[in-house]
């Protein structure tokens, strides 16, 4: 009896901790996109593509992998630091500093599209950002971003 009593004691802590492991990187997901901003000031988030997606991003049309995708979204909730304004400001979003693995060499392949509503009041909005590559011209290119690290500014301004 007592060792059944053990084994459900066991068996319930495995259960809580996953569930709680889980739940704390669930959240650090989520806090990793929110961007609080405030009037007429810019804050820059710094984006590493292989932390914000489940593959390996690669140009449309290529013969693709499982784990291969040809584009990622990522989305941002931007809210402002104040909640009382009667109008609504101008939201700027956009996309700087591309560089892969480092390096700004083969930056011209990486495609960022900004997905902005443009204005912004005294609740949050998405802002989303897809990126997509393009085809690269030759092997040496091929080469030089294949599974390479690809990172990006996102700088957000209302006024």
């Amino acid at each position: 009896m007592i060792r059944k009593i053990g084994v459900l004691v066991l068996f319930l802590v495995l259960i809580g901790g996953s569930a709680g492991a889980f739940a704390w990187w669930d959240s650090l997901e989520t806090t990793e996109n929110d961007v609080t901003i405030g009037v007429g000031e810019g804050v820059t988030i710094s984006v590493d593509l292989g932390t914000q997606t489940d593959g390996n991003l690669v140009p449309d049309g290529v013969i693709m992998k499982t784990e291969d995708i040809t584009s990622s979204a990522i989305t941002f909730n931007v809210t402002l630091d104040r909640t009382d304004l009667e109008e609504e400001l101008d939201l700027l979003a956009e996309v700087n500093n591309i560089e892969i693995d480092g390096s700004v060499t083969y930056a011209s392949l990486v495609n960022a599209s900004v997905d902005n509503p443009g204005t912004i009041q005294n609740d949050s909005v998405v802002v989303t950002v897809t990126v997509t590559l393009d085809e690269p011209e030759d092997q040496t290119e091929y080469n030089a971003i294949k599974n390479s690290d690809i990172t990006f500014d996102v700088t957000f301004t209302a006024s």
